[in-house]
């Protein structure tokens, strides 16, 4: 009986340490960054290797995001220019390569991180897990930084030293994939002293298949890098209006949620290729 009152007023704890979207606090043995960046439920999974997702229809919250405040300012920001329906997190905990000094973000780390994150075109080829196909699937068939929206020249990715970063970065990119077919998009790079978040917004009206799926600009993919110690968290959110039908809801709930891991596993690859 005893075990049972603890247990009940440690869940009671909890959830009142965690109103208002703020994560419940760490004590220093369960919490490796004493940042208390998420619950004490999450950060177990995560530290399991887990890559969670969560999908939400109708009214929607963020509920995997971390705790940090420029993030939380973006998502409502971007949330607010298309009231969504439909959202999909993820968020995974990556160990930064043996090379990265681990109490802290020097510039050439910083550097080498935006570097990997504004390198688009190596996105071409990179696949992901299609659920309703039961097999894996080329996500960007190409993938290029272009000059604008409307003349779509090709332009190298750029290259950061490790000098002073900017602040803000945009760039375009044309990209092609099997399921949205070719679309511009516009990212949005927002470089914090200790994160780094950027935004993808479609510059056209985009389908899914044959079933409209977003207005311009009504499509958004939120990613974020945070630096932890000896880890990055590796946050993403997308959200839109949901498609129409329910089936379809399904689908698209998955098919974000293996698109974001994706993502994810070409990130860490390029780390380990490319990082300090």
């Amino acid at each position: 009986m005893k075990n049972i009152i603890r247990l009940l007023l440690f869940v009671i704890y909890c959830f009142a340490s965690a109103k208002d979207g703020i994560p419940a606090p760490l004590d220093g043995e369960d919490d490796p960054f004493g940042g208390g960046f998420v619950s004490k439920t999450i950060m177990v999974e995560l530290l399991q290797g887990k890559l969670l997702s969560n999908v939400q229809f109708g009214e929607v919250n963020p509920v995997l995001m971390p705790d940090n405040a420029e993030l939380r300012s973006i998502f409502a920001e971007s949330a607010a220019s298309i009231a969504p329906s439909m959202l999909v997190e993820s968020l995974y905990l990556y160990k930064k390569p043996a090379s990265y000094y681990k109490a802290g973000w020097t510039a050439s780390e910083k550097s080498a991180v935006l570097n990997v994150l504004v390198s688009l075109s190596t996105l071409a080829g990179i696949e992901y897990y299609s659920r309703s196909r039961g097999s894996m699937r080329t996500f960007y068939e190409k993938s290029s930084v272009i000059n604008d929206p409307r003349q779509k020249l090709i332009q190298d990715d750029p290259v950061f030293s490790a000098g002073p970063l900017p602040s803000k970065l945009t760039l375009y990119a044309r990209q092609k994939d099997l399921s949205f077919g070719d679309n511009v998009y516009r990212y949005d790079y927002f470089i914090g002293e200790d994160a780094i978040i950027f935004t993808q917004k479609n510059c056209n009206a985009i389908s899914y298949g044959i079933v409209p799926l977003a207005a311009k600009e009504k499509l958004c993919v939120l990613s974020a890098v945070i630096d932890a110690d000896q880890y990055f968290f590796i946050y993403a959110a997308s959200m839109t209006k949901a498609p129409p039908f329910s089936g379809l809801k399904k689908k698209a709930g998955d098919s974000f949620a293996s698109r974001a891991e994706a993502v994810i596993k070409w990130f860490a690859r390029r780390m380990e290729g490319d990082g300090a």
